[in-house]
């Protein structure tokens, strides 16, 4: 009995290799340029790490220090086998963990929205407004692709108390960004 236990252990052990391997050979079909808001952004740094690989776009001349908008594809290949809702759990978690104060996380379609509103700190002079729209690819893991703006502390804002701007910038900019996000196509794949 014990050869029996011993067989069906390494047959499990077997697939998992297999699946994972499968898995972790395809690759994410990362464009080197993409159109944005009637913007061009180019690729400019990128980093696999893994189990997840990033991909940052900006305008040209700007760099990865010093940029006003830009577009990032992050690919989790998903080795954790993550649901959506495990997935916008934990992402509530870390916000929540972290002081983020102002986001927003569902999902419709298979598919997961966000968005977050960061303050200006020490580090960040202006507010940063983050919005994604992801979805599980088969073969491939989970995409991400999300849009990132800066918003400079001007006068306008500076006079306005901190809730009053995150209701403005959710107004003017999140609301009409995120429905783009959920109207545009899809146009991310995997490549074997």
């Amino acid at each position: 009995f014990g050869g029996i236990n011993m067989m069906k252990k390494t047959l499990v052990i077997l697939t998992a290799l297999f699946l994972t391997a499968c898995v972790s050979n395809s690759q994410l079909d990362v464009p080197q340029r993409i159109q944005h808001n009637d913007k061009t952004y180019q690729l400019a740094t990128q980093q696999d790490l893994g189990s997840v690989a990033r991909y940052v776009y900006l305008l040209p001349g700007e760099t990865p220090k010093e940029w006003q908008s830009a577009v990032e594809i992050l690919l989790d290949r998903n080795f954790q086998n993550r649901t959506l809702q495990q997935r916008i759990d934990l992402r509530k978690r870390v916000y929540t963990n972290t002081g983020v104060k102002n986001f927003q996380l569902y999902s419709q379609d298979e598919t997961l929205y966000a968005y977050v509103i960061y303050e200006p700190s020490e580090q960040n002079k202006d507010w940063q407004i983050d919005m994604a729209k992801g979805k599980e690819l088969p073969f491939c893991g989970f995409v991400q692709y999300q849009y990132s703006l800066k918003i400079p502390k001007n006068y306008k804002l500076g006079n306005m108390n901190s809730k009053r701007v995150v209701n403005h910038l959710k107004k003017y900019l999140v609301e009409k960004e995120m429905k783009q996000l959920s109207k545009a196509n899809w146009l991310l794949g995997c490549k074997a």
